[in-house]
């Protein structure tokens, strides 16, 4: 497995999605219950910048995000879901290639770990947000049974009942024993497919 090259694999997916995704489907709901579309794209795009100045070791930037948090996601994208979110793409690719050494520790604002392990994190997170923003706004999404692998091979050992009680995740959906990958990963995650 390659953790960069699984990154740049999702980061394609989750793009094509926010580009296919149109400003009248912001305020749509989502699988997230929490989260309206605006939200969702919000998160995970505070996400990438939260992640560019971790990886980039600007910890003045870090700060300046969290104590800048909107207390609705949404707000994170205002009104340029599509250009805040490529904006954080390229200001976290270019962290990356700052970065070459992924076996390094990188700190992000919760705590150090080695910088594969993190951007795992991140692409596992990102991964199944491309299933919520495909969901929601009616979009294809086939991915690769590689990436449903090692995506939900990440997740078997990242939830625990802690982030479930936490909300963080909700509870595991039982799943048919013959469901696809995909359906089975969701379940882990507990989205019902």
């Amino acid at each position: 497995m390659n953790v960069k090259q699984d990154f740049d694999r999702i980061t394609e997916m989750l793009s094509a999605l926010i580009e296919g995704t149109d400003a009248a489907q912001l305020d749509d709901s989502t699988p997230c219950s929490d989260f309206a579309v605006r939200d969702l794209i919000g998160h995970f795009t505070l996400g990438r910048f939260l992640f560019a100045a971790g990886f980039a070791a600007d910890k003045e930037r870090g700060d300046e995000l969290l104590a800048g948090m909107p207390a609705r996601m949404g707000d994170v994208v205002a009104d340029g879901h599509k250009e805040t979110y490529r904006d954080a793409s390229e200001r976290l690719e270019h962290a990356l290639e700052g970065f070459p050494d992924l076996d390094q520790p990188v700190s992000l604002v919760f705590g150090e770990m080695p910088g594969s392990y993190a951007l795992q994190m991140l692409s596992a997170d990102n991964f199944i947000h491309c299933w919520d923003l495909a969901t929601a706004t009616g979009q294809q999404f086939d991915p690769p049974e590689d990436l449903i692998e090692s995506t939900h091979a990440f997740f078997e050992g990242f939830i625990t009942d802690a982030s479930r009680d936490g909300g963080s995740f909700a509870p595991v959906v039982e799943v048919a024993a013959d469901s696809s990958s995909l359906d089975r990963l969701l379940g882990l995650c507990g989205r019902q497919a």
